[in-house]
């Protein structure tokens, strides 16, 4: 069974920072915690919003579909990460589907909570201002590789993002988790399957990573670097 939601869930969420103890408590009872199978959607796109979401714990990834079936992933969803704001504000349906890759639990917030938030603290509004804005800022940012950058330069960049935030040193090089698939992969930077397998095929026969099952060792972070 979901454990309820609680003070530390609502401190997940970042742009409500300024609530004091009482008023975090309360917007707590408020909350619905959800729990998740590895593949099994959270929100789909096109349905009405229910309200935003933070993710408490798991993975999880935000992407649509193009007409031909062709995915595109916009980003990877991290515990504290939070994601469905837009159609809360802008009354559409939801712009794309989450879906988690491992088993996942997520705290909705809904749309009712988080307006008696904003309306009795305006200084919320003005922490999601900011948080849009860094979204923007990085979307802009995943628009610019998709469209200037090769496949290798993306796939690089990823690789080297995960050794920075998640690599262990190890003496065969700095370890990353592998946690999505190449399909995923592929979804993320912008190509198919088949030449994400050849890209990294062609970086372990040059000796900068090492793909393994269950985890990717990057031999040659240098190397890797010049790369993006």
């Amino acid at each position: 069974m979901v454990r309820p939601p609680d003070l530390a869930d609502v401190r997940r969420i970042g742009f409500f920072s300024p609530l004091a103890e009482d008023d975090a408590g309360r917007v707590a009872r408020r909350l619905i915690a959800r729990r998740y199978g590895s593949r099994e959607f959270i929100i789909v796109e096109g349905e009405r919003p229910a309200g935003f979401y933070v993710l408490r714990s798991g993975k999880a990834r935000i992407f649509r579909t193009a007409p031909d079936g062709r995915e595109q992933t916009f980003r990877l969803v991290s515990p504290g990460d939070t994601f469905a704001e837009v159609p809360v504000f802008d009354e559409g349906p939801n712009p794309a589907t989450v879906e988690a890759i491992e088993e996942s639990e997520a705290i909705l917030v809904p749309t009712a909570v988080l307006d008696d938030v904003m309306r009795e603290h305006p200084e919320v509004a003005h922490l999601i201002l900011r948080h849009f804005s860094a979204r923007l800022r990085s979307f802009t940012e995943l628009v610019e590789q998709i469209s200037l950058q090769t496949v290798q330069g993306r796939i690089a960049r990823y690789l080297y993002q995960l050794a920075r935030e998640e690599g262990v040193r190890t003496t065969e090089g700095i370890v990353v988790p592998r946690e999505i698939t190449q399909q995923d992969l592929a979804s993320l930077v912008g190509s198919v399957r088949e030449v994400v397998s050849r890209t990294l095929k062609v970086m372990e026969e040059d000796g900068i990573v090492q793909v393994r099952r269950k985890d990717i060792v990057i031999c040659d972070v240098r190397s890797l670097s010049q790369l993006l």
